[in-house]
């Protein structure tokens, strides 16, 4: 065991009086800061630690909500426990592979032009050739579709580094090592990736996610830039975020920048804790009933803005028997169960929201009530299998919004890697039950 304190080279090792039992090496609790056994260097900044590395606690206790589930026996078993399949896993395997397929040859994707960078087999190189698919949208925002078409990667345990223990069956790290240089190189030296701050929200969870999962220096540095630029444009009367820095904001784009900042978190990247406190603030002037949430302040409620927020209060540390977020998850089950809206951006948040649940409200929204009804089967069942004359779309999913196939098609593998995605974050096994308010 590690003891602090001062050494004694003459004292014997171990606890004194201790029972006999055979020498073990105990990690550190857990912390904030720059590990998960780190310190909180600074009163004015929260962080909860690092999922993965040898900083502070040398890997061994995971945050509540972050990537400890990605890979090996872990995702395996989380996949079983949450109600996935092997069905779920080779969608996502296909979805996959129709990414690292319509990779340019820069490392980007596109959400409009993606099928003019198509290549005869997955990842960088290849033969390039102008594919079949439908793009299903005319805008452009290559930072968005870059981080879009990166975090199903991530969200399977996929870095850019090979990783033969990961219990993958194919290694992308190539692929998302080009996707992650291409950001790196857009980023300016205010950590904005460009785009808006939709955009920027994205590419930031993203690149969090990755620094997370490898503990890589470089990513790290770039991860925190954009942190940064996220805190300085949170707008500074209602606590929210927009399209643009420092204007009043909705849900939507809040949301993103919520997760972003949680990630930093999970990550051991800083946040400022006065941005957390804003955040609160915000989501209360968005409420437009109880555990009902709107667009902006004092517009009506919707099921996707409702997900949006629940899965965000969630991250604040309200507890699973809140009044509030009870009522919000009840709403979404009566008004809006799976596949009803058809709106893949509301099934991502409201997928989320019930697995962290878990219990009985995550059993109807996984399986529906005869088993077969539920988010699992119905994004199986819209996974295209390249029957129709677009044949290069198999893997794909259909469109999603103004952001075309590449947005649908990452919610949609998302949404099904929501079983290892994330830790949950009520889990009582694994010790970060939160406190009910």
């Amino acid at each position: 065991m590690s003891v602090p304190g001062t050494v004694d080279p003459t004292a014997a090792v171990g606890i004194p009086d201790a029972p006999e039992a055979a020498p073990r090496t105990l990690p550190a609790p857990p912390g904030g800061g720059g590990g998960t056994g780190g310190a909180l260097v600074d009163p004015n900044q929260s962080g909860t630690g690092q999922a993965f590395g040898t900083l502070g606690g040398m890997g061994g206790i995971f945050n509540a909500g972050g990537f400890g589930g990605r890979s090996g026996s872990t995702r395996q078993k989380m996949l079983e426990e949450g109600g996935g399949s092997a069905l779920s896993e080779a969608a996502v395997g296909r979805g996959l592979e129709w990414l690292a397929m319509h990779q340019a040859a820069d490392g980007r994707w596109s959400l409009n032009e993606f099928n003019r960078h198509a290549h005869d087999k997955p990842g960088p190189g290849g033969k390039f050739f102008v594919c079949n698919c439908e793009t299903g949208t005319s805008r452009r925002n290559d930072i968005a579709a870059t981080a879009f078409g990166l975090l199903p990667f991530l969200g399977a345990g996929q870095t850019h580094r090979p990783n033969p223990q990961s219990g993958q069956k194919v290694d992308y790290s190539r692929t998302v090592a080009a996707g992650l240089n291409y950001l790196m190189l857009k980023q300016g030296q205010d950590g904005y990736f460009g785009g808006d701050m939709y955009a920027h929200g994205l590419a930031t969870i993203t690149m969090c996610e990755a620094y997370g999962l490898t503990s890589d220096r470089r990513l790290g540095a770039s991860a925190q830039r954009a942190v940064n630029y996220i805190v300085a444009a949170q707008d500074p009367a209602g606590g929210g975020w927009r399209y643009s820095p420092r204007t009043a904001g909705d849900t939507s784009v809040t949301g993103w920048q919520l997760m972003s900042i949680k990630s930093a978190q999970m990550s051991g990247l800083n946040v400022p804790s006065a941005t957390i406190s804003k955040v609160r603030q915000f989501l209360d002037g968005v409420q437009a009933s109880k555990g009902h949430y709107g667009y902006m302040p004092g517009s009506e409620a919707t099921a996707p803005m409702t997900a949006v927020a629940l899965l965000c209060r969630m991250y604040l540390d309200i507890g699973p028997k809140n009044p509030d977020l009870l009522a919000g998850v009840q709403y979404l089950k009566n008004d809006a169960p799976p596949g009803k809206l058809n709106n893949l951006y509301y099934e991502y948040y409201a997928a989320q929201v019930m697995h962290h649940m878990g219990g009985d409200s995550w059993q109807f929204w996984n399986g529906g009530a005869d088993g077969k009804s539920g988010i699992r089967d119905y994004l199986i069942r819209r996974q295209d299998t390249g029957s129709s004359k677009r044949t290069h779309q198999l893997g794909s999913f259909p469109s999603e919004a103004n952001g075309g196939r590449m947005m649908g098609t990452s919610l949609s593998l998302l949404t099904l890697e929501v079983y290892y995605r994330h830790l949950p974050l009520y889990r009582k096994d694994l010790g970060v039950m939160k406190k009910n308010e």
